[in-house]
């Protein structure tokens, strides 16, 4: 009875296989736990999203309370348009704060995860250069997907960065198709957030408003509020947080498949 216990047991090792995601999860990890902090991520989102039905909920309830007062209460009636007016005001801001925080997590988990994942390809298609320390100073630069070289001198440019490592190690036609358009429209939204706040500055409006028409982004992406018919304060759309998340399920299933087509 025992020994057939143990065979079960045994049979149910040999089904066990690693999924695409745990592979590449594993392979980048280098005392970063990737899965901890998109799941915090993750947790992080939800509960703005709950706020955000939360204040939507109380809008709605002032309103209703408008609805109710007698025609003729205009003291009163008064006095709560005054409010819902600043509840819808303070609304635009409580949205842009949320927004900055999705894509403050979203954008620089993206970049670390690149980052470690070609570090670890580094690692895995290098030898030894603590003896080399020239070589190593180059390979520096080489392996980082922040930096390119562009006419002859170093810049940085995070997407081109990664499209061209990702061509160089065979790991390209692995990618998701739209990762590239994804990822240039996160970081763009970023820059100007954390550069330029909620509100930005006319000019900024407008480029980023051209960029998403010359680039053809899903209007979907990106909401906005506006002042007499232009637009004034940009949010990222649930439907473009659901799309970055979505993302790095693809990006982990590609990478492990990557990494399991490269042991064959």
């Amino acid at each position: 009875m025992t020994i057939e216990l143990e065979d079960d047991v045994l049979k149910g090792f040999e089904k066990f296989r690693l999924s695409h995601k745990d592979r590449a999860l594993f392979f980048m990890e280098n005392e970063r736990d990737f899965e901890a902090q998109l799941y915090a991520i993750r947790g992080a989102l939800e509960r703005n999203k709950e706020a955000e039905a939360k204040a939507a909920e109380n809008i709605q309830h002032m309103r209703e309370e408008i609805d109710l007062l007698d025609p003729e209460d205009d003291r009163n009636a008064e006095h709560l348009i005054d409010h819902l007016t600043d509840m819808f005001h303070e609304s635009v801001y409580f949205d842009a704060a949320h927004s900055m925080a999705a894509v403050g997590m979203l954008a620089p988990f993206m970049e670390s995860l690149f980052v470690a994942l070609f570090e670890a390809l580094r690692e895995k298609n290098e030898p030894d250069l603590d003896a080399d320390p020239r070589r190593k100073g180059f390979q520096d630069p080489y392996w980082n997907p922040q930096l390119i070289i562009k006419k002859g001198e170093m810049g940085t440019d995070l997407v081109r960065g990664i499209k061209e490592l990702a061509k160089f190690v065979g790991l390209e036609e692995f990618l998701p198709n739209r990762y590239e358009e994804i990822l240039t429209a996160l970081f763009a939204y970023r820059n100007n957030m954390f550069h330029n706040g909620f509100e930005w500055p006319l000019e900024k409006v407008e480029k980023f408003r051209s960029r998403m028409q010359n680039k053809h982004w899903p209007e979907a992406w990106f909401e906005h509020s506006a002042k007499n018919d232009v637009p004034w304060i940009y949010y990222m759309s649930e439907e473009f947080i659901q799309c970055c998340l979505t993302l790095v399920d693809q990006l982990l299933d590609g990478v492990g498949k990557y990494l399991e087509a490269c042991e064959t």
